[in-house]
């Protein structure tokens, strides 16, 4: 891997906003609140250092020219602000800057001197120039490794068949699309996986965050067949828990009920039986 180590001024990142990828496929989509936005555009009016953004450069060959590795959150933040859609709004009132209003403030209500200190401020870029697909998801999961992605984003950043069958799984089959379960942060992701987990280990293995993250490297490499007969088994489940979840009008929504039902089932298919899913549902 080889990173050259850059300083943009904000107005240059704006000005490629049509050039970088803020969501490659181990990235989770938007998710921080208002209120973090506004802490951070508050703390580049005040001249305050802010963390590194992780670009990777992808040449002349796609779509795009990079791919935000880390800082997708900062970057989105700032668009956001600079394109208008994101008032300084804050349950703790932001103070003057060199004597000027910010609070509750747009981009083009500041004063020039602080559209303009904004526009200038420099960032720290690291460009990765080269690396391998597996050198750029190691190093996401490292950089958010006990920061702010839960455990089921961290998986999604691995590679390999598991994680890819998971994936698809949680957003297409019937169960999950006519659920209640949110699909922000790859919470759906997370309650296959643990269907997954019950199918590998047979009840032999915890199915902890820890255990999820090395069933999907274990997974990862040669293994596909095994990957595609566990997604029949979990399919078979769901299928059920579908019809079961759409006569409880869809009040399955905890994740250690929705492990329950799947071993149930599961367990009942293992030697044979059939489940009624109108029966499992009354019951």
């Amino acid at each position: 891997m080889h990173v050259r180590q850059r300083r943009w001024k904000i107005n240059k990142l704006v000005r490629l906003q049509e050039a970088i990828n803020l969501n490659p496929y181990w990235q989770r989509g938007a998710a921080w609140k208002p209120e973090r936005q506004v802490l951070l555009i508050d703390s580049i009016l005040r001249g305050m250092d802010i963390p590194k953004l992780y670009l990777r450069n992808l040449g002349d060959d796609g779509i795009f020219d990079f791919d935000a590795v880390d800082g997708q959150q900062r970057i989105r933040a700032i668009w956001q602000f600079r394109a208008g859609q994101l008032p300084l709004i804050h349950p703790q009132d932001l103070p003057p800057i060199n004597g000027h209003f910010v609070a509750g403030q747009y981009h083009a209500e500041l004063h020039q001197a602080l559209k303009t200190q904004f526009d200038q401020f420099e960032l720290s870029i690291a460009e990765i120039t080269s690396a391998t697909v597996d050198e750029i998801t190691n190093l996401f999961s490292r950089l958010q490794m006990g920061v702010s992605l839960n455990p089921a984003e961290l998986r999604n950043a691995l590679r390999g068949a598991m994680r890819h069958v998971i994936d698809a799984i949680a957003t297409s089959h019937e169960f999950f699309l006519d659920s209640r379960i949110s699909d922000t942060r790859y919470k759906r992701q997370d309650y296959a996986a643990h269907a997954f987990a019950m199918a590998a280990y047979q009840g032999e293995r915890n199915i902890k965050a820890s255990d999820l993250r090395e069933m999907v490297v274990d997974y990862s490499t040669d293994r596909e067949s095994e990957v595609l007969e566990l997604s029949a088994e979990v399919g078979d489940a769901l299928n059920v828990l579908a019809t079961v979840n759409e006569r409880l009008r869809r009040r399955i929504t905890q994740k250690w009920t929705f492990v329950d039902l799947c071993w149930l089932i599961m367990q009942r298919h293992s030697v044979g039986a059939q489940v009624d899913a109108a029966k499992l549902a009354d019951a």
